[in-house]
């Protein structure tokens, strides 16, 4: 024995409006997709036959609102309406028995109509078909998911449909005038069909208002670029609300897909790149994310596609190899646009490069003529001015930092040495600089404490044996904080000591950390990457033209040559941009408590014979 299932019209209808669709305003959507797919099957039959949708608001005899959307289309015979409008997933686009095909067509998942029991409780269909002579059809289905289908017995029903839809109490307000002229416009207003909306006037009869243009707007001719230019920024104020940069033109005719990105005027953070999408020119999703790559987020684009699948809510593209192809191909054509226009010097170029370095830094990271253009005209940090990779390079080698807080830590003194450091501190930066290094004629490297500590002026001879006791002494009060010390002479004089880190061997150092506390972890296998000597992660340059570091190396051994240090130490911590641990607090604390102590000691005596000197 078998049997078909039950459907629960009203638990069906619950489950699409909570979990297939964005909200019950697709009812109007898969409306009049409905009708542009009947018209499109009318026009294959006849191609001089009438190609208009009207959609009609009311009340009925309780003051109910009522929408009526009315076809010109290809229209239904009885068998027809009882078999297609009664079965939840048949739909005549994709089953060929009906004669049919399904690639000129909008809707494929056949529950358009019965997306409209979300606002109504009543719907009814009259229609005649224009294939068959047949008499019209009359077909009424209910919320309880009840229907009854028959012959209509009014000989003057034009040919095509007309869908008609009473309001469910809860939903009244989406059959109100304003409503529907405004979801109307929303999803249909790209349809090449003649379509309007019938609209009340103050004093007067209502009339029809068309919301529908020939053509899609980056087609339409124009008299000049310039006329060409400005219509697509009116448009895109029209549809996003902002007045683009410019505009880049895709097309790929052999994917079935044409439209415009518009150029942001301002920054936005990666990952924010939302598309307006059509399909056959009806609108499948305002804010669809994956049609361009991600790096494309500069841009927010209006594309129409004939091919692409959509998901069943028809307010995404199906992500599938289709979608793939058709995304980097477009994203050659803004890669194109991007190398061509920022190639060469202008104010739309500046504009560009000022506002959108970021995600041309993102695509550097995929694309390597990006890469070269963005080392040849995009500004970086340095510590002389900023200046492109080009200019950064000259005839050597660019050496980065990786960090920002690196780059301050070292900037004043690199500059005052002559020294071109790039701060590749900032987001993609030190991956192109990776990048950068394996491209013929560059040649990048991160900065390490030596080339700073080599720029740097070196004491004489005599000057090195007179403190090479106190540099030896230093050297022992910083070795728990695993600090090298060495003297240098360098600009500006105002700064006793600068802190330098050298993160191959910062590496190596939290690798010994790891190994002393889990010695066993992988069975060792950390001890073969131990050295076989000591590394300092860091070095503390004292400037020996600095009169501070000077009276420093200059100070007896004991308590206050030993707080002078860790003050110059940590002092050059907190130069370097990095924040004191609680540890170091405390340490700093005491440390300025000894050399307070120490002063006050010494200025005790003196004060102590004035006021003996001031006794008559």
């Amino acid at each position: 024995m078998s049997d078909r299932f039950q459907v629960d019209l009203a638990g069906m209808v619950d489950l699409l409006s909570r979990h297939l669709y964005s909200g019950p305003q697709v009812f109007l959507r898969e409306l009049v997709q409905n009708a542009a797919d009947a018209v499109t099957a009318r026009r294959e039959l006849d191609a001089a036959a009438e190609a208009t949708i009207r959609l009609s608001t009311g009340t009925d005899e309780g003051g109910r609102p009522t929408l009526e959307v009315t076809d010109t289309g290809i229209g239904l015979t009885l068998d027809e309406a009882a078999e297609l409008l009664a079965t939840i997933g048949r739909s005549s686009k994709r089953d060929p028995t009906l004669g049919l095909g399904r690639t000129e067509f909008i809707g494929q998942f056949g529950i358009g109509l019965l997306a409209a029991f979300m606002v109504a409780d009543r719907i009814e269909v009259r229609s005649r078909s224009a294939r068959h002579d047949a008499p019209a059809i009359r077909w009424i289905g209910s919320a309880d998911g009840t229907f009854e289908v028959s012959e209509d017995a009014d000989p003057d029903v034009p040919v095509g449909t007309s869908v008609s839809l009473t309001a469910r109490r809860d939903a009244e307000h989406w059959l109100a005038n304003d409503t529907v002229l405004a979801l109307a416009e929303e999803y249909g207003s790209l349809l090449s069909f003649d379509v309007a909306v019938r609209v009340p006037v103050a004093g007067a009869s209502p009339m029809w208002r068309r919301i529908t243009r020939p053509e899609l707007p980056w087609r339409i001719a124009h008299p000049t670029r310039t006329a060409r230019a400005r219509a697509l920024a009116e448009y895109c104020e029209r549809t996003f609300g902002f007045t683009p940069l410019t505009h880049i033109d895709l097309d790929l005719p052999v994917a079935g897909v044409s439209g415009v990105a518009f150029v942001l005027p301002q920054a936005v953070s990666p990952g924010s790149g939302q598309h307006r999408v059509y399909t056959k020119r009806m609108l499948l999703g305002p804010r669809v994310d994956n049609v361009l790559p991600e790096w494309a987020f500069f841009t927010r684009a209006v594309l129409d596609t004939s091919t692409l699948s959509p998901t069943a809510s028809r307010e995404q593209i199906h992500d599938d190899d289709a979608l793939l192809g058709v995304r980097d191909a477009l994203g050659e054509q803004i890669k194109q646009w991007a190398v061509d226009t920022l190639s060469e010097p202008s104010a739309l170029a500046r504009s560009v490069l000022d506002i959108h370095h970021l995600a041309l830094r993102a695509l550097a990271l995929t694309d390597n003529d990006v890469l070269d253009l963005v080392a040849r005209v995009l500004p970086f940090e340095t510590t002389d001015q900023p200046m492109t990779l080009a200019e950064a390079a000259g005839d050597g080698e660019i050496v980065y930092t990786t960090t920002t807080e690196a780059y301050r830590r070292v900037a004043a003194v690199a500059r005052a040495q002559g020294l071109v450091v790039v701060n590749a501190g900032y987001v993609y930066d030190a991956d192109i600089m990776q990048r950068l290094a394996h491209r013929r004629g560059w040649r990048t490297r991160e900065l390490q404490s030596s080339d700073l500590v080599q720029v740097l002026g070196v004491p004489g001879v005599a000057r090195e044996m007179e403190l090479a006791s106190a540099v030896a002494h230093a050297r022992d009060l910083l070795a728990e904080d695993d600090c090298d010390v060495v003297v240098r002479t360098f600009s500006p004089d105002t700064v006793p000591a600068i802190l330098l880190r050298d993160s191959e061997s910062e590496h190596r150092r939290e690798r010994d950390r790891e190994r002393a506390a889990s010695p066993d972890l992988w069975g060792g296998l950390l001890d073969s990457f131990a050295d076989s000597g000591p590394a300092r992660t860091r070095t503390l340059v004292l400037n020996d033209d600095a009169p501070v570091a000077r009276r420093l190396l200059g100070a007896p051994h004991g308590d206050v040559f030993a707080a002078g240090l860790r003050s110059l130490y940590l002092a050059a911590v907190m130069l370097a941009g990095e924040g004191l641990r609680s540890a170091e607090s405390s340490a700093l604390s005491d440390a300025l408590g000894v050399l307070l102590d120490a002063s006050l000691l010494s200025a005790a005596p003196e004060s102590d014979h004035s006021r003996q000197e001031d006794t008559p």
